[in-house]
């Protein structure tokens, strides 16, 4: 039997989801959260599993707990999605920002192990390197301690307090270094493509890293012995998302990346040996704009409990704790019946197998949306998708290729698309169409991403525009060079490394794939959405393929990289669903 579709009621309770995101234990037994139940990411507490949780301040901005100190409970905020990330401190008089710098962003914002400072990287006026310093939690003074160029982030304080395990970002590649308050660096593992420290033990700095390996594992190093793994902890045939390290330094919870979904891992720093696995109903751990993986991991402050912000494909984010799998919050109930997407593969225009999840409604052939995940390093999984489901009621397929460059299948088959590959990536995403409707899964094809997935559709409909009925663009690359001319500074140096050089080798290259220059091939109707305040993906790129195209625009004014506000969520996706129920049915 063929399952309801068009479902009013299913769509209405499926436009309001929200979550709950990550969760910081307190030292009396409750936690702080991040969830977005009140229109934006705000900062909640709750005492018990299951209690009211309570605001603990009311808030303009997109507002997220980072960490306790003595003065009161750190946090990050942005404004409108800007993702110019300020430090506050939130105390019983109320919110007091930290950072007085509007144009800088705020990163990577560590504790010293003294309480009273933290080390960050920041970028004075909004300019394109970074420094990187620390922060006096009273004074509010920044001290830098390096400007070495480029876009880098700080990991770890040295135990003593005296130096730090820093990073320098350049897409995929990341180099660790030990930095000295003099502003002297020293490389960790030269040899290694990724590498990014964890934390700085007694034993040595725990980071992940790939070196030698196709897949990024969990290491211990020598800081005296900086160009070899003293030990490794976590090397298998998978990739770790993150670690995060209990208040004593003597084990860590690791996110595996499995496949479509996360394992965690409770690891003995000592001897490597598995303590436990975490056993939570099939899912991942959340990522988003505000931390990775590791963000969304916290242990409590004896180290006894963690608390996790888990994302099924089928349940919102929602914090569990471990031992156990107690489910503390309750943000978000969905309809009941939701389809589990299901892991497909397909063969590619030169043989390549690429994996892909399916959303299927029933075994007719339906229409079917082809969504682009971004990244590029992202990864189509099993984490809830709101507009999986959205489309499922409205009686249309959802597929999600992992195409070439896709992370979570190891270093080698991230970087088929690097650079002057990029464009086999786009024959990825249009054999995708041949396949879903050679195999019947498809009657009609439409093609959506976000980000570099907005890249994604709009290079499939000029590279192969009779495949598509039609298309929606959010937050999409029209033109690699405007892309890079209007980005903040601090943005360009750490895409060129992925993208290339919009200025060098790669320039022609670059406009050779960027859509704006064969949008006269596009034929399907598109819709196009974007936030006014992104930083990452400027809006004039949406503005200028709408000009192209005569497609239709939305721009959200009080939006960032993506629609973040749920009452923003509501409406742009009550326009995608009109849409595509015009366009495909």
């Amino acid at each position: 039997m063929a399952r309801q579709v068009a479902d009013p009621a299913r769509i209405e309770k499926l436009l309001s989801v929200v979550r709950a995101t990550r969760p910081l234990p307190d030292p009396d037994g409750g936690i702080y959260f991040a969830s977005n139940a009140a229109g934006k990411a705000q900062v909640f507490r709750q005492p018990a599993p299951g209690a009211a949780p309570v605001r603990v301040v009311e808030s303009e901005t997109r507002m997220v707990p980072h960490t306790h100190t003595p003065g009161g409970l750190l946090v990050r905020a942005d404004r409108d999605g800007d993702e110019i990330w300020q430090v506050g401190l939130i105390t019983d008089t109320g919110y007091r920002q930290l950072t007085t710098d509007p144009m800088a962003i705020h990163r990577s914002v560590t504790l010293h192990p003294d309480g009273r400072r933290t080390g960050l990287s920041w970028n004075p006026g909004g300019q394109a390197n970074l420094v990187l310093g620390e922060l006096d939690l009273a004074s509010g003074a920044m001290t830098p301690w390096a400007e070495p160029g480029g876009f880098w982030e700080w990991a770890a304080w040295s135990p003593d307090g005296r130096r730090a395990a820093v990073v320098k970002l350049m897409g995929t590649p990341t180099e660790a270094y030990v930095l000295d308050r003099d502003g002297g660096l020293r490389r960790l593992l030269p040899d290694a493509v990724r590498t990014h420290p964890v934390e700085w033990l007694e034993a040595g700095i725990l980071a992940v890293t790939d070196l030698g390996r196709d897949f990024v594992g969990l290491a211990l190093i020598n800081p005296d012995v900086p160009d070899a793994v003293a030990r490794w902890l976590f090397a298998e045939d998978h990739d770790v998302e993150g670690a995060t390290v209990d208040a004593k330094g003597v084990k860590a919870a690791v996110v595996v990346n499995e496949g479509v979904h996360d394992g965690i891992r409770i690891l003995d720093l000592g001897d490597g040996h598995m303590l436990d696995r975490v056993q939570l109903p099939a899912g991942v751990v959340v990522s988003d704009h505000s931390g990775d993986a590791a963000y969304h991991v916290s242990w409590s402050p004896d180290g006894g409990r963690l608390f996790v912000s888990w994302d099924r494909a089928t349940q919102p984010a929602e914090i569990y704790e471990w031992p156990g799998a107690t489910r503390w919050t309750f943000t978000s109930e969905p309809p009941a019946g939701l389809v589990e997407p299901v892991e497909v593969e397909y063969e590619s225009f030169d043989g390549l197998r690429v994996p892909g999840l399916l959303y299927r409604i029933d075994e007719a052939p339906r229409p079917t949306v082809v969504q682009f995940h971004g990244g590029p390093e992202g990864q189509a999984r099993a984490n809830f998708l709101p507009q999986a489901h959205l489309l499922n009621a409205s009686g249309i397929n959802l597929f999600l290729p992992n195409v070439r460059g896709s992370t979570g299948y190891g270093l080698k088959f991230q970087s088929l698309d690097d650079k002057t590959l990029r464009w086999n990536g786009v024959k990825d995403g249009c054999e995708a169409a041949r396949f879903l409707m050679r195999t019947g899964v498809a009657s009609k094809t439409a093609a959506m991403g976000g980000s570099y997935g907005g890249f994604m559709t709009l290079a499939v409909l000029v590279e192969c525009p009779e495949l598509w009925d039609a298309a929606v663009d959010v937050v999409g690359i029209a033109d690699w060079h405007t892309f890079f001319a209007n980005m903040p500074p601090w943005r360009g140096v750490l895409r060129i490394n992925e993208y290339g050089d919009p200025n060098g080798a790669e320039a022609e290259f670059l406009r050779e794939i960027s859509p704006i220059h064969r949008a006269h091939l596009i034929k399907a109707p598109l819709l196009v959405i974007h936030g006014r305040n992104d930083p990452r993906v400027p809006v004039e790129e949406s503005e200028q393929i709408a000009r192209a195209t005569s497609a239709e625009l939305m721009i959200f004014e009080d939006e960032g990289h993506g629609i973040a506000g749920v009452a923003n969520q509501v409406t742009s996706n009550r326009r995608i669903l009109e849409f595509l129920a015009e366009h495909l049915s």
